[in-house]
């Protein structure tokens, strides 16, 4: 017999599917146990480990258990759920990729009719056929009859699309671009003047380094590759779900202020020391590093619900595109390389990774994208943080403050309080960043790049920020 785990993001939608799917029972059937949502009142959204853990021990006295997933990091939070069970049931458990509401119904009855694993899973998998006939698509299921080349041929097809967004195909277009072509059947690449990526990593679409006005192409080849370039000169025409207008643009005039005073307070971002040493063994530095990438996801969830509930869905946009580029599993294979060729900590393999990414954002040569490597340094810093447990808390202020730092993150800047932090002063920084952005959407005088000008400034000093000639002075 087999039974079943539903895993999702949203409690009320994994409670859905598994309504839906217990209809499909006759009598006791197969037992199925759901584990969605975090238990966070206010922000609910996201996935558990150990709640899916849990599931599954519930359904385990079974000969196999099938773990039912929608997108993101409920594949992450099952596969830490595997490696923190019983290796006798963990060995029952198989993950499967097809989508979370066709195919838990069809795993469902398939399991209720007896079926061993193997057909279940291969049921699962087939769930969008028929609505694929129904609608005149092709199945998605059908099998390749080659294997995906690493470069096009001459068999693929391709569309070139002008990229018009101002600022080119940064992180929250980039974001768009991989959820808009992940659930194609065909091979596909990004090409920009003979370069090509697979759209399949945010961090490689964003690397090509698309500006506005250059020609962008995707070049598909397989079943569902004409359906994969219509979707993308849809979302082409949609400007890749952004407005050619600078957003909001007559009320940020307004609601920064042109001037800021307040108390000084010299505020460092948080930055662990890290040793190259492994502090236990390589598989379970893997796991703490695996656990620390999910709590980092789980925080960027509420982030963006504060954001959408503070501001707008453009601020919140930013976090759900921090979530995207985290959730790439690649960065985390790349950190167990490292640490199995040079015997190293997760905490430094991980630092080395997305240390080597920041630093590729700054070799860039258009300012825009090159002020994107603050969110990976935002990114490093929280998930260091939930590795070696130094879990840092922005102040809180009571009084009227400029806040004075060499750099600040995007996420830093989301939770100050408008009503007590007056300013922000930066020694670097760019107003290109996410940082500036917020601050602006917040209604914070935001000045960068003084340089040596910071030096002078002590903690208490009382200070003017100027928006206008972005300058800073000590007030009277």
């Amino acid at each position: 017999m087999v039974n079943l785990v539903i895993v999702s993001h949203s409690a009320q939608l994994g409670e859905g599917v598994g309504t839906l799917a217990r209809q499909m029972l006759m009598g006791d059937g197969c037992k199925i146990a759901i584990a969605a949502g975090i238990d966070d009142p206010e922000n609910p959204i996201g996935t558990d480990p150990i709640k899916v853990m849990g599931a599954i021990e519930s359904v385990a006295d079974t000969d196999h258990v099938l773990v039912m997933m929608d997108i993101g990091s409920a594949l992450l939070s099952a596969e830490t759920a595997l490696e923190l069970l019983d290796p006798a049931i963990a060995a029952k458990v198989r993950l499967c990729a097809a989508p979370l509401v066709e195919g838990t119904l069809a795993a469902t009855v398939s399991a209720a009719a007896g079926a061993n694993i193997e057909r279940v899973i291969c049921d699962a998998m087939n769930a969008l056929d028929a609505k694929c006939e129904q609608l005149g698509l092709p199945s998605p299921s059908a099998a390749k009859s080659t294997s995906p080349d690493l470069v096009p041929d001459a068999d693929a097809r391709s569309v070139a699309i002008v990229v018009k967004n101002p600022n080119g195909i940064h992180v929250r277009p980039a974001s768009r671009l991989v959820s808009a072509l992940s659930g194609f059947n065909a091979d596909m690449w990004l090409e920009k003047n003979g370069k090509c990526v697979v759209p399949d990593s945010l961090n490689q679409i964003a690397l090509l380094q698309v500006r506005c006005n250059d020609m962008l192409r995707l070049i598909a080849k397989g079943e569902q590759a004409e359906d994969a370039l219509a979707a993308f000169k849809r979302l082409a025409a949609e400007n890749f779900g952004e407005s050619l207008e600078p957003a909001n643009a007559d009320n940020v005039a307004t609601q920064v202020p042109p001037q800021a005073t307040g108390t000084a307070f010299c505020y460092t971002p948080f930055s662990p020391e890290v040793s190259q040493h492994p502090t236990a063994s390589p598989q379970a530095d893997q796991q703490r590093l695996r656990v620390a990438i999910q709590n980092t996801l789980n925080d960027l969830s509420a982030l963006t619900a504060l954001a959408e509930e503070r501001y707008s869905a453009d601020i919140a946009a930013i976090f759900s595109g921090h979530h995207t580029l985290l959730d790439d599993p690649d960065l985390f294979d790349m950190a167990c390389d490292l640490m199995q060729e040079t015997q190293c900590s997760a905490a430094w393999a991980w630092h080395h990774v997305l240390s080597d990414l920041s630093q590729q954002y700054l070799q860039l040569d258009d300012p825009y994208l090159q002020a994107r490597y603050i969110d990976i340094e935002d990114l490093l810093s929280r998930s260091l943080q939930h590795l070696t447990g130094e879990i840092v808390q922005i102040p809180a202020f009571i009084r009227p403050t400029i806040l004075v730092a060499d750099v600040i993150y995007p996420s830093t800047i989301l939770q100050l309080d408008p009503k007590a932090v007056q300013g922000v002063c930066l020694r670097d920084g760019s107003d290109a960043s996410h940082p500036a952005i917020i601050a602006r959407a917040m209604g914070l005088c935001y000045v960068c790049q003084q340089g040596k000008a910071v030096d002078s400034i002590k903690m208490g000093d009382a200070l003017t920020l100027d928006c206008v000639t972005q300058r800073i002075t000590h007030a009277d």
